[in-house]
């Protein structure tokens, strides 16, 4: 028989673009919450052929402190070898604004199990933490994330390259060039928002091309415009 036993030495580990934490395979990328659903899953597959992990997940506003507005049910569960278990996420009831997606984050630790034959040594063991956006998506909003993201305005002030979101939704950057230059630092535009980008003193060109990441985790059409400059 195997157990979920304490760890005496461990390392943790955090995932946050992975979707596979060793043995444990996470179902998503991200988690997209329709305001009319009762819930979401998010299902979870133990790869291993002998141990069982356990299983802790729960919901943050983005500070990795405070809970966001989810049950996440079961928040705690050993999750036995080459099973499968899905985590039930429900909305709370907690007001949320109506005209704008909200950003969430899911969190799922994984342990890993002690086979019997280790139990009385000292073994290091890794504790992977794999952090999820969670959008949550109110009724009636107008356009698409595509639309959002096929939509947005940039304008270069000197070294820095604004970028404004006028859309209900996130635009998260898979890509975004300033002419032939990579813009590293570009991340995310919230909603009805702008962001603004350093752009290296070697960048030069008068068009932006950019992709976004999309509901299903993979990158969207290629969009270019001319630059606007203030």
């Amino acid at each position: 028989m195997r157990t979920v036993s304490q760890v005496l030495l461990c390392l943790p580990v955090i995932l946050t673009s992975f979707s596979h934490a060793a043995g444990i395979q996470v179902g998503r990328t991200r988690i997209i919450y329709d305001a009319g659903k009762k819930e979401v899953a998010l299902p979870l597959v133990n790869k291993e052929k002998e141990l069982p992990w356990l299983i802790q997940s729960w919901s943050d506003t983005g500070d990795g402190k405070t809970r966001g507005p989810f049950i996440v049910t079961p928040p705690l569960f050993r999750l036995d070898p080459q099973k499968e278990q899905s985590l039930r996420i429900a909305w709370n009831g907690t007001a949320l604004p109506t005209d704008r997606e909200s950003l969430f984050y899911m969190n799922v630790r994984t342990i890993p199990g002690t086979a019997k034959e280790d139990d009385d040594k000292n073994v290091l063991r890794l504790i992977y933490k794999t952090r999820l956006k969670l959008f949550w998506r109110p009724k009636g909003l107008q356009d698409t994330p595509t639309e959002t993201c096929k939509n947005l305005h940039f304008v270069r002030h000197g070294e820095m390259l604004t970028v404004v979101n006028e859309g209900a939704f996130h635009s998260i950057f898979d890509s975004l060039l300033l002419g032939n230059t990579r813009l590293e630092k570009a991340d995310m535009v919230t909603p009805r928002s702008s962001v603004q980008i350093p752009v290296p003193k070697s960048a030069s060109g008068n068009t932006v091309s950019w992709r976004c990441i999309t509901d299903y985790g993979n990158a969207s059409d290629k969009y270019t415009v001319t630059l606007a400059r203030d």
